[in-house]
């Protein structure tokens, strides 16, 4: 499933070279990102995301809309970190710890317009762990080159054109099993927040 997907997103940034003399849009997006992780850090939890994006119209209903964004997920968790502390288990601490990841995030999204202002969107989104770091009580460890550093989610989502170039958007993500991945890689993510669309017409 995964290679399938990859082969999907490398065929979708194709169809856009071809489409670039067509009427391309640039714009701003940014809002709130709510994490859930599938594995131990198992709380969701409020981050931010933000970046571009370049809408290419391939006519009246239909646009792709490759993107570049920043996100950061956060997750709590109560574990027995025996193996950290280099104890037995039954003598070790359970401890709280929080975990934060910032991603890197490439979606690239197949937008439907079923009004002239109302569109739904879906696509394959290729991330990239740029940083992770876990708090336990008052010591920081830096863990992101413990665990695979890519992955690939399904995105769904909806929006809306408001006058003067802004709009709203939401989106869902859900992430793709691999092999590679852990349980406390694997998360799956919400996103709400609003657009600009710089060359707005």
């Amino acid at each position: 499933m995964r290679k399938i997907l990859l082969v999907l997103l490398f065929v979708l940034t194709a169809i856009l070279g071809v489409y670039a003399q067509k009427k391309v849009s640039y714009g701003l997006k940014g809002g709130l990102n709510f994490s859930n992780h599938t594995g131990n850090f198992d709380n969701y939890r409020t981050g931010i995301y933000g970046g571009g994006f370049a809408e290419v119209k391939l006519n009246k209903r239909w646009a792709i809309q490759p993107e570049v964004v920043y996100y950061k997920n956060t997750g709590s968790g109560v574990f027995n970190y025996a193996h950290t502390l280099s104890e037995s288990t039954t003598a070790a601490p359970m401890i709280k710890t929080t975990r934060k990841e910032h991603y890197i995030s490439i979606p690239v999204m197949i937008k439907y317009y079923a009004a002239p202002k109302l569109y739904i969107e879906a696509g394959p989104e290729l991330n990239y762990l740029a940083a992770a770091t876990e708090q336990l009580e008052d010591h920081r460890y830096n863990v992101a080159d413990q665990y695979n550093r890519t992955g690939l989610n399904l995105s769904l989502g909806a929006g809306y054109q408001l006058p003067c170039g802004f709009g709203i958007n939401a989106r869902y993500s859900v992430a793709t099993h691999s092999r590679e991945q852990t349980s406390t890689t694997y998360n799956n993510t919400g996103k709400v927040g609003l657009t600009y669309t710089i060359n707005h017409k």
